[in-house]
């Protein structure tokens, strides 16, 4: 029997080699159009921006606990020990959904459910992290001590094309998004607590960008191991500019970079955007 197992729910956009590879479990959310419903691992993202420009509305729901019962009962078969990691507990109910069904099992403590406080390319951050401590086989009480400091230290920040579809879902202040929108500037989102706040609006990507090199120059001292994700969808010019403008400014950090946005969060962000999230070790 191996050691550490891996479930994620399908918010974490790995790429299918990677997930093959390692043996990660996946438990699908769920989007839905009108009365049809279709598991996230089912469609595109591409599929989204299709429907939305032909008039769709989305919901978005988190997967039942017996997805992730049965999800967990499966990799108990073949490892030792589950690590769980997926979505803010604050921005949707599949944290609660995972936690009810480690609640189901005969013995609980065979899983480890972590509280990211993240979501998307920043749980993708988390999720290279905790992979290195499995493979190298760390003992368990200090992947659990490790990975709490990593999530504490965490940081993410996106912006989009616009806020509406933030606004309509519930996870972002109505008001300020609409101030956002029509003034065509750059919304910042950032990751507090859990939750998505707008802290800022810029008129130019480059404002964006050095927005973002102040605050993690305000988290991170040169000492430390400094880990970053950059995504994009749809905002490759952005992507690029972003990544070699971090590389400038902090050129030991170790960076992934990805276009990897899957159709829950497109539905919630909108076809265009880019966003960073880091970490760190002493």
């Amino acid at each position: 029997m191996k050691k550490y197992g891996l479930i994620i729910d399908s918010t974490v956009y790995l790429n299918e080699e990677l997930i093959k590879q390692k043996d990660i479990k996946v438990v699908s959310l769920n989007v839905s159009i009108h009365e049809e419903s279709y598991k996230e691992v089912d469609i595109t993202r591409e599929w989204v921006i299709e429907k939305r420009k032909e008039g769709a509305k989305f919901q978005t729901s988190a997967p039942a606990p017996g997805a992730f019962l049965e999800a967990y009962e499966q990799m108990l078969e073949d490892y030792e020990h589950v690590f769980v990691l997926g979505l803010s507990k604050e921005l949707s109910g599949t944290y609660q959904s995972s936690l009810l069904a480690v609640n189901m099992l005969d013995d609980p403590s065979k899983v480890t459910l972590f509280d990211t406080g993240s979501s998307a390319y920043g749980n993708e951050l988390l999720v290279l992290r905790l992979l290195e401590m499995m493979e190298e086989e760390v003992a368990l009480k200090d992947i659990k001590k490790h990975m709490q400091e990593l999530i504490d230290r965490h940081k993410l920040l996106f912006t989009c094309e616009n806020l509406f579809s933030l606004v309509s879902g519930g996870r972002l202040s109505g008001a300020r998004a609409m101030i956002g929108t029509v003034l065509r500037v750059k919304p910042i989102i950032e990751m507090q607590e859990g939750k998505l706040v707008h802290i800022k609006s810029e008129r130019t990507y480059q404002k964006v960008f050095e927005l973002i090199g102040k605050r993690i120059k305000e988290t991170v001292e040169d000492k430390k191991k400094l880990y970053v994700y950059i995504t994009h969808t749809n905002s490759k010019k952005s992507g690029d500019l972003l990544k070699e403008y971090i590389e400038k400014v902090f050129p030991n950090a170790q960076i992934t970079y990805t276009d990897l946005l899957g159709p829950v969060m497109t539905v919630h962000v909108g076809n265009k955007g880019f966003g960073i999230a880091w970490t760190y070790q002493d």
